[in-house]
């Protein structure tokens, strides 16, 4: 008797163990019950907010693959875009694309002093969408 007791115990143990979670044992996204060690600090401290602004372009850097832009309520601000470069989303508004003759436009084809309408992430300085007018 005290022998199954004895093994009953020990294979208990061991199935506690195999099922401890691991730093790595969770790959799913947006599953944070794990979120310690090596994945610390790889989380904003808050939700991302996405502001909506117009304002001019002033100047555009290729090789940052950055815009500076002059925005009506906040001012000058530096944004970089999280898509590869080639991939970014620069979109003509119907007047400008009536005007230019296409939607769509690559980085280096925005005219700097234009006007523009953005969506933006402030926290971590990332443009999401920039509309030409």
């Amino acid at each position: 008797m005290p022998l199954r007791l004895i093994l009953a115990l020990a294979l208990f143990v061991c199935g506690a163990a195999a099922q401890q979670r691991t730093v790595s044992s969770s790959t799913r996204p947006g599953v944070n019950d794990n979120a310690d060690g090596a994945l610390e600090g790889t989380r904003p401290e808050k939700v991302l907010q996405v502001v909506k602004a117009k304002g001019t372009v002033t100047a555009i850097d290729l090789q940052k693959r950055t815009v500076n832009l002059t925005l009506a309520k906040t001012g000058a601000v530096e944004l970089a875009f999280a898509q590869p470069p080639g991939r970014e989303h620069v979109k003509a508004g119907k007047k400008a694309a009536k005007r230019i003759g296409k939607s769509r436009l690559r980085l280096e084809e925005v005219p700097v002093g234009a006007k523009v309408r953005v969506q933006y992430y402030p926290l971590i300085s990332q443009l999401m969408e920039v509309v030409l007018d």
